[in-house]
């Protein structure tokens, strides 16, 4: 697989399709297009684990896979929870404000069960928004 490379699979029963959008050694993001869309994940890794890894190989391609797998099940659990999300929304952003730091971290430890990357918490806001 390489940069702007479309990827594919079944999960759940049903097509999860998505792009890598870049990739080098040291970097990989995924975008999901479907069924759910506004997503990006990436990873890094650090200089010291270079030398055992790196995105351009297989590793890269189960990456890849991965992240597409994760940003399904996010984009998933976002589909089925909207109204108790728009609830939690309304509490913790009650001012309209979203760009408050504490405001956006008591609202996703109270919302989600797992973790959500920072990188992805304002890509979620938005799509929630």
């Amino acid at each position: 697989m390489s940069k702007n490379q479309k990827i594919s699979s079944f999960m759940n029963g049903n097509r999860v399709s998505g792009e890598i959008t870049f990739r080098n050694e040291s970097d990989i993001s995924v975008t999901i297009t479907e069924p759910y869309s506004g997503l990006t994940g990436s990873l890094h890794i650090p200089y010291f684990a270079r030398p055992y890894n790196s995105f351009l190989t297989e590793y890269g391609d189960a990456t890849a896979m991965d992240l597409l797998k994760k940003l399904e099940q996010l984009g998933s659990y976002l589909d089925a929870n909207q109204k108790f999300l728009a609830l939690q929304l309304a509490l913790h952003f009650y001012d309209g404000d979203f760009s408050n730091a504490k405001s956006q971290k008591r609202f996703f430890d109270s919302s989600f069960s797992f973790l959500v990357p920072l990188a992805l918490q304002s890509q979620v806001v938005e799509m929630l928004r």
